[in-house]
């Protein structure tokens, strides 16, 4: 289960360095956007980013690696396998 390579949409809560945590992974190709074709860019909510080629496994040890090396606890995150996107 969560190996499946793909769209993954992760969501998480640490206890402090949000903006830090949101910048480590968009350096490894996470986004907090997406855009639909014929539509304006939505932003998703700030703790929550997708990447087009990782499994919900690979989104959760990059997220545990990264609060690792910023020494931010983890409280909370999940990551789903995600193939369509809408948002306001």
């Amino acid at each position: 289960m969560g190996t499946t390579i793909g769209n993954v949409l992760i969501s998480y809560d640490v206890n402090k360095s949000h903006t830090e945590v949101k910048a480590k992974l968009e350096a490894l190709g996470y986004y907090d956007n997406f855009t639909n074709t014929g539509e304006s860019k939505k932003y998703l909510p700030n703790t929550t980013l997708w990447h087009p080629t990782k499994s919900s496994n690979q989104a959760i040890s990059d997220l545990k690696t990264v609060c690792g090396s910023l020494g931010v606890t983890l409280e909370k995150a999940v990551a789903v396998k995600a193939s369509e996107f809408v948002g306001i």
